[in-house]
């Protein structure tokens, strides 16, 4: 890596979310147009469920979900990429 150290992980983390969130965008729009390459639009959901705390005065909920395809995660590699050219 080259100045990184200047570079705060905020940028990091903007450049993958960025690319993961490209990726899926182009996976879902290849998709649509190759219904029949199901990889390229497929992805695997990782996460908590929702649960719901209802205290009568307030009710929170909570709920986690990660959704991997692997455009989203090739995007995220490209979003790496940038970052180290930085």
């Amino acid at each position: 890596m080259r100045g990184n150290s200047r570079q705060g992980p905020w940028i990091l983390l903007i450049l993958l979310v960025g690319g993961s969130i490209l990726g899926g965008w182009i996976g879902a729009l290849l998709g649509h147009y190759y219904p029949g390459i199901p990889i390229i639009y497929q992805s695997q959901s990782v996460g908590l469920p929702t649960t719901t705390l209802d205290l009568q005065v307030f009710t929170l909920t909570l709920g986690f979900t990660l959704r991997f395809s692997l455009l989203s995660l090739l995007g995220m590699g490209l979003g790496l990429l940038a970052y180290r050219q930085l």
